[in-house]
């Protein structure tokens, strides 16, 4: 994975609330649902997910 050869140590990603196919794979790869951060923040649609790789 190239984020960890930039010795990141999670990957963060925000998706749809209206796009449960995707939660639910980014949930079988081990990402878990975190509060919204950023620009996301007060999107009420916004779902965001983290994953830690190291």
């Amino acid at each position: 994975m190239w984020a960890s050869e930039f010795n990141y140590s999670n990957c963060i990603l925000e998706t749809g609330k209206n796009n449960p196919e995707a939660i639910a794979l980014y949930q079988k790869n081990g990402y878990k649902i975190i509060p919204n951060y950023g620009q996301y923040e007060n999107i009420e649609t916004s779902v965001c997910l983290k994953k830690s790789i190291s």
